[in-house]
């Protein structure tokens, strides 16, 4: 069950912010000007995580770098009707309220599987998105059997433990698992202050929601241009493999219309931080291009 857990879990030119307790339940920061892009963290990150790639960016685009509700000392909201399907309408009232066209959007991990979400739920609204180290069905890319209604005990029982786990033991379970995510040791440090700067029941309930969310039939929805940036990195001690990643993603977007796949070759989860000239090499390519 632990190691379960842990491959799980692996899975400035000009400057506003908007408060979150005022028009929308996550804090955005923008910088530079042009097109409008988008940035998600994934799962108790801060939007700090894109400083580095929003540095390359801003020369050429409007960055929107988001920090969500409950993570990295952001206000909690209410989970009586979830997490995510909350977050993902606010995101896209956000867009429509705010933006004059439409926005590039680059989510990791769980704001990866945000941004195909929300690409899937409304066709029309995006112009691009990335999806950095995140599946359709995240649960399916280390059960084989899985299911969204199988998995549900499973993911309810980690949410139990999570929940459950005292702050000291906590800290403890984030030292040994984060080294599995991100390779320099400045960056493990902060990734775990992240963590426990959240709020641990946001945490558990948008971890319970991703385990159990399978969007492989959304995907076919999807007709805007998919770049997909993978790691296996962090889980070879797991017996996981480039291949094995490689096939995993290509089976999981496999109704995509428009869908580019690349898998990093020594990073871990985080990317952006472990690979970081690939990654925004692979980032302006992809959004530069015109078709």
């Amino acid at each position: 069950m632990k190691k379960l857990a842990i491959l799980l879990t692996i899975i400035f030119y000009q400057t506003a912010i908007y408060s979150q307790s005022e028009k929308y339940p996550f804090d955005i920061e923008i910088k530079g000007k042009g097109e409008a892009i988008i940035l998600i963290p994934g799962l108790a990150s801060s939007g700090t995580v894109w400083e580095q790639t929003v540095d390359t960016l801003q020369k050429n685009y409007e960055c929107h770098i988001l920090t969500l509700a409950g993570f990295a000392n952001q206000k909690a909201i209410s989970l009586e009707n979830g997490y995510l399907p909350v977050i993902q309408t606010e995101i896209v009232r956000y867009i429509k309220n705010e933006l004059i066209e439409k926005p590039i959007l680059i989510g990791h991990s769980l704001g990866g599987f945000l941004s195909l979400s929300i690409a899937s739920s409304q066709p029309e609204l995006l112009n691009k998105i990335i999806v950095v180290d995140s599946y359709p069905f995240m649960s399916l890319a280390f059960n084989p059997n899985a299911t969204a209604e199988n998995v549900i005990p499973q993911a309810k029982m980690m949410k139990e433990m999570m929940l459950s786990t005292p702050d000291s033991v906590f800290i403890q379970q984030q030292k040994k698992t984060m080294p599995t995510m991100v390779t320099d040791s400045t960056n493990i440090q902060m990734a775990i202050e992240w963590s426990m700067q959240s709020d641990r029941e946001t945490v558990a309930q948008a971890m319970f929601e991703i385990m159990t969310t399978d969007l492989r039939n959304d995907v076919e929805k999807v007709k805007i241009p998919i770049l997909v940036l993978g790691s296996w990195y962090g889980a070879k001690d797991y017996g996981i493999t480039k291949k094995i990643v490689q096939t995993n993603y290509k089976n999981q977007f496999l109704n995509a219309a428009n869908c580019q796949i690349k898998v990093a070759e020594t990073a871990k989860h985080f990317i952006m931080w472990d690979e970081p000239k690939w990654f925004i090499n692979s980032v302006e390519a992809f959004i530069s291009y015109e078709e």
